[in-house]
């Protein structure tokens, strides 16, 4: 198969802002490129585009339940006729091992594992990843939420039935050809998955050209290799890329940003969003969020807060709402806090022009809330923050459409989240003035 005619695309991931980090390469290379929080609901327009990104929102199942989600993703008709790449986190998180081994054995195919990300600072060495040069397991992340797995992804792959490998960095420097034959090789030997150390871009690169030498293959990564996969696409024409998207007269030029990660990084973008003029800031109790710690003066103070972030929005002011943390905070209630917190600010979110959302779970949660299916990828504010515009099924034609941001929540710059915030205000004048039918990425267009 020639490098320079990829073929079409099923991305499979197992949460929301992930999947749009892994979409993003292809949106910006000139192809269409639609992010699904539910595969069921997938119309003809998702049929037809050139990538099809899920979200399976699998990475705290069970692994019985999320093999049962692969294999109706597989089966449904938009599937069909599609590359897989299955998107996993950089730093391990969640059920990608068992994933993996339900994949290999539905596709018959050897998984290609590279979990690296070295614009993001995560690379693998001697099959143990390393973010911003410490080893996972001696991370504050992964003591919090993992401490009792193994941190090597060659063993998390063989525990879950797989026969597995680790090949060096330096196979990647002999190149694409030299790497295609030991892939092949290590096939014909009965192995069923390869995990590579990747240092550089470079090596990303190799691995890409290698693995669309072959087939019988699926690529299993974060978005470095995804990216890498995306830069061989042909150039693609400003047109094929163009967003219908409609002009923005009438719209609040409010964006309400929700931080629902509690990691390091995210409360530094937090920080300097709020330092931001015409910028409101607002912090959640989690107390006000459980259910089981509800109070008379508690309810009273989640009914004021609704009522001045719906305020501020009407005024057009930009607002940040963050989850805070107490002494209870317990990561797994996650998705729980997510969930209330979605609800809490349905009504000045489906207000916004636009929404800026950090953390996977929270990203689903809000669009969940806003009954939204489908989003539209168009570009990045930076690496991996994704923009995308929404979109609506047949049954949503009188829904008013938003720009999203979405980013996971330990990645970036303290000027992430303001750079997404400002990214939309800037796609939201440039329908304001009426030049935005055509809304390829500048990339795409100069490809």
């Amino acid at each position: 198969m020639s490098p320079r005619s990829l073929p079409r695309y099923l991305v499979v991931a197992d949460d929301l802002s992930g999947a749009a980090d892994c979409a993003a390469g292809f949106a910006s290379a000139g192809l269409s490129t639609s992010v699904l929080l539910d595969p069921q609901a997938c119309g003809q327009a998702q049929r037809d585009v050139d990538v099809l990104t899920v979200d399976t929102n699998s990475r705290r199942d069970a692994p019985a339940v999320a093999a049962a989600k692969l294999q109706a993703l597989l089966a449904a008709p938009a599937s069909q006729g599609r590359r897989v790449l299955k998107k996993m986190d950089s730093t391990l998180r969640g059920g990608w091992a068992q994933e993996v081994a339900v994949l290999q054995g539905a596709l018959d195919a050897m998984a290609l594992v590279a979990p690296s990300f070295p614009q993001m600072g995560r690379t693998m060495q001697a099959g143990l990843v390393h973010v911003h040069g410490v080893r996972l397991a001696d991370t504050d992340t992964w003591k919090l939420e993992h401490a009792d797995r193994d941190d090597r992804a060659a063993q998390q792959l063989q525990a879950a039935g797989l026969r597995c490998d680790n090949l060096p960095a330096s196979l990647l420097d002999a190149g694409p050809d030299a790497t295609a034959q030991a892939i092949a090789t290590a096939r014909e030997q009965g192995l069923q998955a390869l995990v590579f150390d990747v240092l550089t871009d470079e090596h990303l690169q190799t691995l890409a050209l290698a693995s669309l030498q072959l087939e019988q293959v699926f690529c299993v990564c974060s978005a470095g290799l995804s990216h890498a996969l995306a830069q061989q696409v042909p150039a693609v024409s400003a047109a094929a890329s163009a967003l219908d998207v409609p002009h923005g007269a009438g719209r609040l030029p409010s964006v309400v940003t929700v931080v629902g990660s509690m990691s390091a990084i995210a409360q530094q973008q937090l920080a300097y969003l709020a330092e931001q003029p015409r910028t409101r800031l607002h912090v959640v109790p989690p107390g006000c969020l459980r259910s089981d710690a509800q109070t008379p003066q508690r309810q009273d103070l989640v009914q004021a807060l609704v009522q001045t972030v719906s305020a501020e929005v009407a005024q057009g002011l930009d607002v940040v709402v963050s989850l805070g943390a107490d002494a209870h905070t317990d990561p797994a209630e996650g998705p729980l806090l997510a969930r209330q917190l979605a609800r809490l600010l349905h009504a000045p979110m489906a207000a916004a022009a636009g929404l800026v959302i950090t953390g996977g779970e929270t990203a689903r949660a809000v669009l969940e809330e806003l009954q939204l299916r489908s989003l539209r990828v168009h570009s990045e504010s930076e690496p991996g923050v994704v923009l995308c515009i929404t979109e609506h099924d047949d049954t949503q034609q009188d829904a008013r459409r938003q720009w999203i941001a979405t980013k996971a929540g330990a990645f970036g710059h303290p000027a992430s989240l303001q750079r997404a915030s400002s990214a939309i205000h800037s796609l939201l004048a440039a329908q304001t003035l009426g030049g935005c039918t055509d809304t390829a990425p500048t990339e795409s267009k100069q490809r």
